[in-house]
């Protein structure tokens, strides 16, 4: 949760896109002692304008880490890495997660499959000085990813929905596929339908608004299978993908 000062009232919720607990800014230096958290995020109002509009040193106030995190995948399971939009942030942290040299071999067999509505919704193509270690491992997985765009201006044609269809059907792997996904509510609705259907076991990144981010004013609440509600803050923003009524959070 991140705070801006004058101008915006309530703090922002921000998934963490990457985390370096030893500092290094940049490929060639040194660590600077401490650590770096990397978001991506889209400016859409005046909380994502007044973040854009920092400078190197400026200082903001940040509550984290807040919340759980995706659970990593079994020595049985391929690992299905889906994003849609904004929502790509915490996918790259976990496929940026997997890619670590000193882990299993088993975890670094896993797809990552990124879907936008156009080509020119793909983030992190834009020239820039930033030659971090983070930004250049999420340009290496964007090279791999299976990208889907709704109006075919690159790659796949239509949902990442669509495109997991497809992938499955040509899927030479033994493993069983584990999804995890985050990105609009629709689009983990028809995620966790597909999950069913293909008897998938499937966790879900929820994204929503937040007012206090600590789990006190129940104010980011989704509605569970079972009755009830969960809190996207406290008990989430994971959840197994069954544990949600995807539909009835949509109305």
């Amino acid at each position: 949760m991140v705070e801006f000062g004058a101008g915006t009232i309530l703090r922002r919720p921000l998934a963490f896109a990457g985390f370096d607990p030893t500092g290094q800014e940049d490929s060639a230096s040194a660590s600077t002692g401490k650590a770096i958290a990397h978001s991506i995020y889209q400016v859409r109002g005046p909380g994502t304008r007044a973040l854009a509009q920092q400078v190197p040193g400026s200082l903001i106030d940040v509550i984290a880490p807040l919340g759980n995190s995706f659970p990593w995948p079994l020595p049985k399971e391929k690992a299905i890495i889906v994003g849609g939009g904004i929502g790509i942030g915490p996918v790259l942290f976990m496929a940026a997660s997997l890619s670590q040299e000193n882990l299993p071999a088993f975890v670094h067999e896993f797809q990552l499959v990124l879907g936008f509505r156009n080509a020119s919704l793909i983030p992190l193509r834009a020239e820039s000085a930033d030659d971090s270690p983070m930004t250049l491992l999420w340009n290496q997985l964007l090279a791999k990813a299976f990208l889907a765009t709704d109006d075919g201006s690159e790659g796949f044609r239509g949902t990442v929905v669509e495109a997991l269809s497809l992938l499955k059907s040509s899927d030479g792997s033994s493993k069983d596929w584990h999804l995890y996904g985050c990105g609009p509510r629709p689009m983990l609705a028809s995620l966790t339908t597909f999950a069913k259907t293909q008897q998938i076991a499937a966790h879900c990144s929820a994204e929503q608004w937040m007012a206090c981010g600590v789990g006190a004013c129940h104010g980011c609440v989704l509605p569970t299978t079972s009755g009830g509600f969960l809190r996207v803050c406290a008990d989430g923003p994971v959840f197994d993908a069954n544990q949600i009524d995807w539909e009835a959070s949509l109305q």
